[in-house]
Formats: structure tokens, C-alpha cells, sequence
């Protein structure tokens, strides 16, 4: 997950929560204040989940870095909601004697240790790490180049974490998603949503900030 040292009680974030509007709407996510907002869908991703949605992400890193003045100085807010300090390893089996029940028995045992330590290590870990939040949410906040959006990976393993929220220290543009959405909104300029648009013919469409997200899903 980390992409760079994001110092505590840094300005980086407070500028959102004043702009955002009603919490399930465009605007819940991106502030307003932007020329034009789109949606970019990643239902039809291949591979699907977190994987496609990197693979997105990295396809849109060069459009989006070619617009801001700080392409290397960009900030990631990840929702603190994923169970990074949650995670446990799962031992299916069905023995068939007691002796093997036994052994099954310990290694579940085992498996419950590992979690614990892992789980404690990461949550030490991600209690230092800097945080905010926003309405209904809140984020862990990494920094560095826009290129880290599609390179974020999460505390607990391997798997990849894409950010939620993301955009440039100078803010000519800001990308929002959420958990319960298939796809994310993108803010900015004529210029730059219609370079998007580009890129991703037939995947992006214009949407009110003040539209519901289910509204502007359909």
C-alpha cells in the first residue's frame, strides 16, 4: 500500500470534505468545483477485481500525468475498511481418523497463531501511518507518483489494493471510487475528461456531480 511517506497532520487532504456533496452521489466522492465530471466503468474488466482494476488504472496513469504540473507528487486515500488487520487463513480438509483430526487440530491451531502475529504487526504498523476522514469514510493517505495508482499493493499479502481517491498536489484533477462501486469518477478539465474519453472509447460517459450513484451507473 505504500507508495511514500505521507507526514501526519499534512494539508493534503483537508481541502475535500468542505466541497463534497450528499454521500451516495458523483459528489459524495470528487469534490465540485471541477468543469466536468465522467464516469469510467471497469465492469467489463478482464481480469476482474482488484487486478483489472490496476489494469485500468495503469492505462489511465499516462492521461491523467500528462495534465498536472506535479505528476510526481500525487496523494492516495485508501478506505481503512478492507481488513488489512483482519485477514485469516482458511484450512479446509476432512481427516479421516482421529490421528489425522489431531494433526488437522494443530495446524489450525498454528494457522491461528500466524494470523494473530501477522495481523498484530500490520495493525501496529498501519496505527502509524497517517489517516483521514471524510463523510461516511475513512482513508489511510500515502503519497508519491501518479504511478504508484496502479502499483499499490495491500499490507497483508501480496494482493493488489488500487486506491480509492487520488489527485495531484496542484489538484487540476481528481479520481474517486468506492468500495460499492464497479466503477470510479474522474473531475477536470474539458481538455482532460475528453483525453479520457479518448483512451477509453465506449467505457466512459458524462454524469452530473450532483447525480445518485446508482443513477449514474445505469
Amino acid at each position: 500500500m505504500r507508495a511514500g511517506e505521507a507526514r501526519r497532520g499534512v494539508a493534503g487532504p483537508r481541502w475535500i470534505a468542505p466541497l463534497l456533496g450528499t454521500f451516495g452521489t458523483v459528489g459524495g466522492l470528487v469534490p465540485q468545483g471541477y468543469e466536468r465530471y465522467v464516469l469510467l466503468d471497469h465492469r467489463a474488466e478482464e481480469p476482474l477485481g482488484w487486478d483489472g482494476v490496476c489494469w485500468l488504472f495503469d492505462q489511465l496513469v499516462p492521461v491523467l500525468g500528462s495534465h498536472p504540473s506535479t505528476p510526481d507528487d500525487c496523494w492516495f486515500a485508501i478506505w481503512e475498511g478492507y481488513g488489512f488487520d483482519t485477514s485469516v487463513t482458511l484450512l479446509a480438509a476432512t481427516p479421516s481418523d482421529g490421528a489425522e483430526r489431531r494433526e488437522l487440530d494443530r495446524e489450525r491451531q498454528r494457522l491461528r497463531e500466524d494470523d494473530v502475529q501477522r495481523n498484530t504487526s500490520i495493525r501496529t504498523a498501519l496505527n502509524r501511518h497517517p489517516s483521514f476522514d471524510l463523510p461516511n469514510r475513512r482513508y489511510y493517505l500515502v503519497r508519491g507518483a501518479v504511478t504508484a495508482a496502479a502499483k499499490m499493493r495491500r499490507p497483508d499479502g501480496e494482493c493488489p489494493q488500487p486506491p480509492d481517491l487520488w489527485w495531484p498536489e496542484d489538484r487540476r484533477w481528481f479520481v474517486g471510487g468506492d468500495t460499492d462501486l464497479d466503477w470510479c469518477y474522474i473531475a477536470g478539465s474539458e481538455h482532460l475528461v475528453s483525453a479520457v474519453g479518448a483512451e477509453f472509447p465506449g467505457r466512459t460517459r458524462a454524469v452530473d456531480w450532483k447525480a445518485s450513484n446508482a443513477a449514474a451507473g445505469e
